[in-house]
């Protein structure tokens, strides 16, 4: 057999691995909704190391070692969001590190604004401010996608609502409603995880909870109701229970609270969320379970206590949650995969609305 020969028979294994790899990832991408956590986390670690090292075992170059790069970002993306879902923030913020400069390497900005994007949720907690800066980064690279629309829906919406702007909130809002529109349906994908898809239904539930939390329940109920109406027979277990946790904690936050409707939301939840436990189910019931304390004076303290196991030991803060003097724009940062992609803030806003500009 001749180099020339040798040459090509591992180009066609590689194509055929990469096919087979990209199997693999559709199918824990559209299974992410409904199997549990663990086993799409489980499914999704051999895949990242597969993605990596393939390129180099076959001495890949130009478009197929470009086509790895870019499935090496999608499944890392994908591992990150597992790894949020469950809790494990600081496995979260290092994945989505790499995913982001991978993507951008290979050319897909979406995609690496998704990853960003993830990014910028790890943070929030830690700082709305620096979250809104990695947001406006990640729209900058997004174009006019489904994953500029996730990026102000969900992402700058939540960071506003965290930093108290419900000025930002609105505005975000109404950024990616304008953004859903001049994409049309076939962007929008079935409700649920997608890297390339944002369903309405995803961006009324994430509308909703961010204007809820500005103190703006009544203004989030068409929101809700939406979204309720769109994943009623979707099958897509997550969603629901996202659904029903938002429409539990607006019951409580309205202007007049209403503990049964709460708990009867709330309750739906935690056991359809028991088919798949996660953290981010049992953080949820704890935060509305403290609010309808504050409000009426009764937790949801059975509800607490079933879902009490699904949250792991805290993390260190994950890197990038602290404060710098200049943001750095993500077009501009060392694209290799061990230089983190994460923008450091601009100076401090007394509310989001500058950030929101940039989206």
């Amino acid at each position: 057999m001749t180099a020339e020969s040798t040459g090509t028979a591992a180009h066609e294994t590689a194509a055929g691995l990469h096919d087979a790899c990209l199997a693999s990832l559709r199918a824990a991408v559209a299974n992410y909704e409904t199997v549990d956590l663990a086993v799409t986390a489980a499914a999704l670690e051999p895949l990242e190391e597969t993605t990596k090292t393939i390129p180099q075992q076959y001495r890949l170059r130009g478009r197929p070692a470009i086509d790895w790069m870019w499935l090496h970002a999608a499944v890392t993306t994908a591992a990150a969001a597992a790894a949020y879902d469950r809790g494990q923030h600081t496995r979260a913020a290092s994945r989505a590190d790499r995913a982001a400069s991978l993507a951008r390497a290979a050319g897909d900005g979406p995609l690496a604004a998704r990853a960003l994007a993830l990014r910028a949720r790890v943070v929030r907690p830690h700082s709305p401010a620096v979250a809104l800066q990695i947001a406006g980064s990640a729209a900058r690279i997004a174009g006019r996608s489904p994953t500029r629309a996730l990026i102000s829906g969900k992402v700058a919406s939540s960071a506003c609502a965290a930093a108290g702007d419900a000025a930002g909130v609105r505005d975000a809002v109404a950024r990616a409603w304008a953004t859903m529109a001049e994409l049309g349906e076939e962007a929008h994908g079935r409700p649920g995880f997608s890297l390339d898809t944002y369903s309405p239904a995803d961006l009324a539930l994430a509308c909703a909870e961010a204007l809820t939390t500005v103190g703006a329940a009544d203004e989030a109920t068409p929101y809700l109701e939406r979204a309720a109406s769109l994943i009623a027979r979707s099958g897509q277990t997550g969603m629901i229970v996202s659904v029903r946790m938002a429409q539990s904690r607006a019951a409580i936050a309205r202007a007049f609270p209403d503990r049964d409707e709460a708990i009867e939301h709330a309750s739906e939840a935690v056991t359809l969320a028991a088919r798949r436990p996660a953290e981010w189910v049992a953080r949820l019931v704890r935060d509305v379970s403290d609010l309808a304390e504050i409000r009426t004076g009764h937790g949801f303290d059975d509800l607490v206590a079933v879902t009490a196991g699904w949250i792991a030991a805290p993390e260190p803060l994950p890197p990038g949650s602290g404060c710098a003097a200049d943001a750095t724009d993500f077009a501009a940062m060392p694209r290799s995969s061990g230089m983190s992609t994460v923008p450091a803030p601009r100076r401090a806003r007394a509310s989001c609305q500058g950030g929101v500009d940039d989206l």
